[in-house]
């Protein structure tokens, strides 16, 4: 039996067997997480780990280290992007600076979508758009900061601005929904909006591309959910995507 791990920016996901349970622990939280680990297993003994990383090289480090240390004779697979592989072809000519969870992320899409233009939306740390032609051509994608990563870094810039995120939910005006009437509303709103508005637009343009041909929208991630109801609520959200495109990969390149 496999385990297949996302290991993110923020969290590390993991899920053993093609049908168990997926679970998430954010890395402030690692230290409890080989025993969450072996609490997963329960069935069976682990064959492999199968596993996609955008983390530090110190949060690799520790990852392989931990496993070693607790699986020590079960194999570990690394998985990478590839130019050309389940369907997908990539339109970044250094294959190696593609994410690999951007590209679990499309190969999931194209399985779920075959023969279909599609956006796939990942809403993690960073959010990433990337437009794939219904040939399964990547044609390329943005990276944009998440509601998170705003507000991060104005906490890092402007601390006094910041703090007053947290003093308060959003208020807007009785006949202006799209307003704020205080702080914390207007910080909210603003990043709100920024996102939205940038989103949308580049929505548009891929739907204008891909006409007269309908557009697929796929949106997994930690803020799927608010991303599909602020932009198109016919998006499939997808909670897990990136571990769903891992699992296709993983029979891949075995």
């Amino acid at each position: 039996m496999k385990c297949y791990i996302d290991a993110g920016n923020t969290r590390i996901k993991w899920q053993v067997g093609p049908k168990g349970e997926a679970k998430a622990l954010s890395w402030a939280e690692k230290s409890q997480w080989p025993e969450q680990l072996t609490a997963s297993v329960g069935r069976g003994p682990i064959s492999k780990f199968v596993i996609a990383s955008v983390a530090s090289e110190s949060l690799r480090q520790w990852l392989a280290e931990t496993l070693a240390a607790n699986f020590a004779d079960v194999p570990v697979q690394w998985i990478k992007s590839r130019a050309r592989c389940c369907g997908v072809k990539l339109a970044y000519p250094e294959v190696s600076q593609f994410g690999v969870d951007r590209f679990c992320a499309l190969v999931a899409a194209r399985h779920r979508c075959p023969d279909q233009g599609v956006v796939v939306i990942n809403a993690g740390t960073a959010i990433t758009i990337d437009y794939m032609a219904p040939t399964g051509q990547h044609e390329g994608g943005l990276i944009m900061p998440s509601l998170a990563a705003m507000k991060a870094g104005l906490n890092q810039l402007a601390p006094n601005l910041s703090n007053s995120w947290e003093s308060g939910s959003v208020e807007v005006g009785v006949e202006m929904g799209w307003l704020a009437t205080n702080t914390a509303g207007a910080l909210q709103l603003g990043s709100r909006w920024m996102l939205v508005s940038a989103l949308s637009q580049t929505l548009d343009a891929m739907k204008a591309h891909a006409s007269p041909l309908p557009l697929a929208v796929v949106i997994g991630g930690g803020d799927a959910i608010a991303l599909q109801t602020w932009l198109d609520p016919t998006a499939q959200v997808v909670e897990n995507l990136a571990l769903e495109g891992l699992k296709i990969l993983a029979r891949q390149q075995s």
